[in-house]
């Protein structure tokens, strides 16, 4: 069977697209569409068919490398992130005590290295070249180059398996969490958390993207668990921390596969598909709106998926002078053929055009790095909040 023609979870090959979209990604002259659908047989949410694997592994090795900036000794010192407090948090409080512990797609090893701190012995992998050099520059953490496929397998006897916010970007979920439950020793523990599928209202623009292959409901991830032969111990459910809701599953391994395999009704999921895909049209016609009052030449600030979605869903391409964005990576490459420049040259261009904020959840830090590196408030347009200088551009058109 096809792996790109089917539902990664109950193989149905009856879909409904829910929306497309077309990204320009980093020097890549073809745009890339995306079919979002939702599964009509279990009413799972999910790329379908997925980009492939070959153009996943590109997007990883340029647009997404997980890397972490600032000084190492300030970097080690750090508190717990969000995220860390509160995996940290759960697994205290179910009652695990430090033992082997295991993280899939742990990036720079920011999450490992406060385990680390409190007793756990630590290892993990990671698809980024250069996260994976961090990760052991900085903190001192050994972590295997490569995906959970071929890490995973090689662990054995495992008490914890971390994986946040990495479920959603693989694509045969059930084969990944089979390999979970055979490196977990007797009663270890797996947790999980993911973005949830949940309340239309409180997801953001731009919540179907390139890199999620799938977005999980809350039913279809505990049940996803179970049939994976996990107990579950505690969900959690945060909707106020992160731009949009998250969920966390603790769950221990059990000895016995499951006796009866859990399905799924995908009336839920195919409402909710549809609630938010129209949700999401409306937030965007807004953002062209605001982009509309702008008819010079502009920059954008951000060379990421944002951007790639900003130019699908608008005419802004052809009035683009450059992108900045701060990782060194990306400078000299193209995004829809503009070049892509650092914060420094922003900075000191000779045109002194309106700047926007491409970035939804970034977009704070953005405005203050260009305030900081002296662009006048006049210039920056963000798209998601007021700012004096897109209100006195308003009036003026």
């Amino acid at each position: 069977m096809n792996a790109l023609s089917h539902c990664a979870l109950c193989k149905s090959r009856d879909r409904e697209v829910v929306q497309t979209q077309s990204l320009a990604l980093l020097n890549r002259d073809e745009a890339c569409k995306i079919d979002f659908s939702v599964c009509k047989a279990c009413g799972h949410l999910q790329q379908w068919p997925p980009v492939s694997p070959e153009l996943m592994a590109h997007h990883y090795k340029t647009f997404a490398t997980y890397e972490i900036f600032g000084d190492t000794e300030r970097l080690r010192r750090a508190p717990p992130a969000v995220h860390t407090e509160r995996f940290l948090a759960l697994v205290r409080d179910i009652g695990v005590p430090p033992g082997r512990a295991y993280e899939v797609g742990c990036a720079a090893g920011e999450m490992l290295h406060q385990f680390k701190n409190h007793g756990w012995q630590v290892r993990g992998c990671d698809l980024s070249p250069s996260a994976v050099s961090q990760a052991r520059a900085i903190f001192n953490i050994d972590v295997d180059l490569g995906g959970e496929e071929n890490a995973v397998p090689r662990q054995n006897d495992l008490d914890l398996i971390l994986v946040c916010h990495v479920l959603e970007h693989l694509y045969d979920p059930p084969a990944t969490l089979a390999r979970f439950h055979a490196a977990l020793a007797p009663n270890g523990y797996l947790v999980v958390e993911v973005p949830c599928a949940t309340d239309p209202q409180s997801l953001p623009p731009g919540w179907f993207t390139f890199e999620h292959l799938h977005y999980y409901q809350p039913a279809i991830l505990e049940g996803l668990l179970r049939n994976a032969g996990f107990e579950l111990i505690e969900t959690r459910i945060d909707t106020h921390t992160h731009h949009y809701p998250v969920i966390a599953v603790a769950a221990r391994k059990m000895p016995q596969p499951p006796l009866d395999i859990v399905s799924f009704d995908p009336t839920n999921g195919v409402l909710l598909a549809h609630s938010y895909a129209a949700r999401d049209k409306l937030l965007w016609i807004a953002v062209a709106k605001r982009v509309a009052r702008l008819k010079e030449p502009v920059f954008l600030y951000g060379a990421g998926m944002h951007t790639a979605q900003l130019l699908d869903r608008t005419n802004l391409a052809p009035r683009i002078i450059a992108i900045a964005d701060r990782d060194p990576k990306k400078w000299g490459q193209t995004q829809a053929g503009k070049p892509v420049i650092s914060p420094q040259e922003l900075f000191a261009h000779p045109a002194k055009a309106p700047v926007i904020v491409s970035s939804y959840v970034s977009e704070k830090h953005i405005v203050d790095a260009l305030l900081k590196g002296g662009i006048d408030v006049s210039r920056i347009v963000p798209l998601y909040s007021d700012m004096p200088g897109l209100a006195s551009r308003a009036a003026a058109g």
